[in-house]
């Protein structure tokens, strides 16, 4: 009996089509391109690469218009200018170093299959303003999730997107009409993340009648929190009637005092009767604790890897 030796070349097209949606660009251009006709002809057909242009990739300027129309998936980490209309096929775009001219360039009509975007400007200047007013409109119709750190809306902002479903922002400033402005852009938006990674004040409108009804999944990550951040959550799940998950993850208490878990158990109940999954990471000082909600099946305490070896509580709906 012979042995059989499978070589590159027996694997059939589809088979091919595949296996090249999972090397990087650069290295299918550099390996296969015009190393025979059919490897050619099959290249032509593979519709969902992924790239990354580094800061150096004008050494790449080939690769780059030769597959630009099959990228789906372009990560950006550089600062300079991109001609976003060599890029007719994109689904998932990420800015690592959003500058004015990147996030102006992204005009209406240029990425038509837009569904994933993200904004990475937490530690970059404000060069959104534009930007935002696009992704919270119909100009991309197709957009499904977005993070972006600096959130950017006037507030003369009349307009919606009917297909946002996921919103994550890192706000570095808050405004006490920002979450009016967020409900009213995004009226089908079914998952938000609020990862507030600074010490910033967020305000609470007064006197400001909002809700939104869409909202499932809701993610709070407080670098720390005080009696501002309880009255936060407070006033947030109160606008939230449908809410049936939420994370909450805290890195520090700024307060000697406790957090208070028997209030916060209450708001829970009154606010949210439609809950069924709950998941915490809270700090503490004292260990003992009793379940005081239904979602607090199982819970555990553990010391913080970190040199202040500070306990934290965690807290889940799972048994």
């Amino acid at each position: 009996m012979y042995d059989i030796v499978t070589t590159i070349e027996t694997l059939p097209n589809e088979l091919l089509i595949t296996l090249f949606e999972y090397i990087s660009g650069y290295d299918l251009y550099n390996a296969f391109l015009n190393l025979n006709s059919r490897f050619n002809s099959i290249i032509t057909v593979v519709k969902n690469l992924h790239f990354t242009l580094e800061e150096d990739w004008d050494s790449q300027q080939r690769t780059i218009p030769f597959f630009a129309s099959h990228i789906s998936k372009l990560i950006i980490k550089h600062d300079e200018p991109v001609d976003f209309s060599f890029y007719p096929n994109i689904r998932s775009l990420k800015l690592c170093m959003p500058t004015g001219n990147q996030c102006n360039a992204i005009g209406p009509g240029l990425l038509p299959n837009l569904e994933h975007l993200c904004l990475s400007n937490l530690y970059f200047s404000d060069n959104s303003e534009q930007l935002c007013r696009l992704i919270f409109s119909t100009s991309l119709s197709r957009l499904q999730t977005c993070q972006i750190d600096r959130l950017t809306l006037n507030d003369d902002h009349r307009f919606s997107s009917f297909s946002l479903r996921q919103l994550t922002i890192s706000p570095s400033a808050w405004k006490s009409n920002m979450y009016k402005q967020i409900f009213d852009a995004c009226p089908n938006l079914t998952n938000l993340q609020i990862m507030r990674l600074q010490n910033i004040s967020f305000e609470l409108p007064s006197n400001l009648t909002c809700s939104h009804t869409s909202l499932r999944h809701l993610y709070i990550h407080f670098h720390s929190i005080g009696n501002e951040g309880c009255n936060h959550i407070d006033w947030l799940l109160s606008k939230l009637a449908n809410l049936q998950s939420f994370t909450l993850i805290i890195d520090a208490n700024e307060t000697k005092m406790e957090f208070p878990f028997d209030l916060f158990a209450n708001l829970l109940t009154k606010h949210v009767p439609y809950l069924t999954d709950f998941n915490a990471k809270i700090p503490i000082n004292n260990t003992l604790f009793k379940p005081l909600h239904r979602l607090f099946n199982h819970i555990k305490v553990r010391k913080s890897q970190n040199q202040d070896s500070k306990m934290y509580l965690f807290i889940s709906s799972e048994a």
